[in-house]
């Protein structure tokens, strides 16, 4: 549990995407359909001649996430080139889009949909019927963690460093002088004794020999 504890998450980050491109052209329905159609009270029927609808669908698989954003009854004379495609992508697109990473695979891929999407409301079949695209854009993503750093090892200052080169350096360094042995070895030698009995007193005998009465 500590261990994970360190570990902190980030926001998933995308690896890859994938882009899909469909388009459906829908013939223009005779007079007695369109009566029955709104009988039916049918409204999300095909487009009318020349209208489309372009639908963006956005799908995120970690997690699972969709974004459908539906463009729809446009007049196709207004994207017919792709500079006009891409004004409605910034416009009415991508402002809607929730996820940063979402919103720059749309980006990534607006050269394409724009050319589809431009290419499909030039089509002389507009003319009897509308057209209606099909964008889905898949978003491939996973979290990632950072493990935190190893903390940084204590700085030694430079005098220290500077003394410890010089003693490994020099192989005389720290001798006791004329001794030859390092000074610390030299100053924990015994002191010397000296001559059995020098500093001691003499014995009496030795000391009142010659003179004593007996």
């Amino acid at each position: 549990m500590a261990a994970a504890a360190r570990v902190a998450g980030f926001p998933a980050v995308r690896l890859a995407s994938r882009l899909q491109l469909a388009t459906s052209f829908f013939p223009q329905p005779s007079s007695s359909a369109r009566r029955g159609g709104r009988r039916a009270g049918s409204a999300a029927g095909p487009p009318p001649a020349l209208t489309a609808d372009v639908r963006v669908v956005i799908r995120r698989h970690f997690p699972k996430v969709a974004e459908d954003i539906a463009l729809r009854r446009r007049p196709a004379r207004g994207l017919r080139g792709p500079g006009r495609v891409e004004r409605a992508l910034a416009d009415d697109v991508l402002p809607v889009v929730g996820h940063p990473f979402d919103r720059g695979a749309v980006a990534a891929a607006a050269g394409e949909i724009c050319a589809h999407v431009a290419a499909a409301c030039a089509d002389p079949r507009v003319a009897s019927g509308g057209v209606r695209v099909l964008v889905l854009v898949d978003t491939f993503a996973c979290p990632v963690v950072l493990r935190p750093r190893p903390p940084c090892k204590p700085m030694w200052s430079g005098a220290g460093v500077k003394n410890t080169v010089v003693k490994a350096d020099d192989p005389c360094a720290g001798l006791e002088p004329g001794s030859g042995l390092p000074a610390a070895a030299a100053k924990e030698q015994p002191r010397p004794i000296g001559v059995i009995g020098g500093g001691r007193p003499e014995p009496v005998e030795e000391r009142f020999r010659g003179w004593v009465p007996w």
